[in-house]
């Protein structure tokens, strides 16, 4: 078995390779979003210790942005005027006028008495509970983030090697043709 490369086939490769912003994008595109769905996933697992009415974890969304080449993820709920994430992220202040019926209800559903609670987050605030630096320490999501950086370049890689062996990739990144 020999492998031969001749002038030509770096014309042919340069050529395509110079054309390569129009078909990468789909590549880099879809293996992005799928990495969003995948870590939007995840920060729900950690988030859903803190559950109180589901409303969190469930605004969690993953936006890719191609011209920024850009994943946000996070949740988007709200607390009245508040960011609901920033809240459970950071925690808060004292709050001297916090009212006493949601802390009651909250307190209720998990079996805790309602008095103490309500007096601490009076005079000492809502304890932070960084959620988004446990879903990126997790395990899993440094495993997804790797694999994902591992299939771009794979899918990358084996446009190239069509490309080498004659096969054109349009900008869609559909593949036709083909000499092999």
């Amino acid at each position: 078995m020999e492998i031969k490369i001749s002038v030509d086939d770096f014309i042919t490769l340069g050529h395509h390779l110079s054309n390569a912003p129009q078909w990468t994008d789909r590549f880099v595109t879809q293996n992005m979003e799928q990495l969003g769905r995948r870590i939007a996933y995840l920060m729900g697992m950690q988030v859903k210790r803190h559950t109180y009415t589901g409303a969190l974890g469930e605004s969690i969304r993953s936006v890719y942005n191609p011209a920024e080449l850009k994943l946000e993820i996070g949740p988007t709920a709200k607390r009245g005027s508040y960011d609901a994430g920033l809240l459970l992220q950071r925690g808060t202040r004292p709050i001297p006028n916090l009212p006493f019926g949601p802390i009651a209800k909250w307190a209720a559903f998990r079996g805790l008495p309602a008095g103490p609670i309500w007096m601490k987050i009076r005079e000492k605030g809502v304890d932070a509970h960084p959620f988004l630096e446990e879903t990126l320490a997790r395990g899993d999501t440094q495993v997804a983030i790797k694999h994902t950086a591992q299939r771009i370049g794979i899918d990358l890689a084996g446009a190239a090697l069509q490309v080498l062996n004659g096969v054109a990739i349009n900008s869609g990144g559909a593949v036709f043709g083909g000499t092999s």
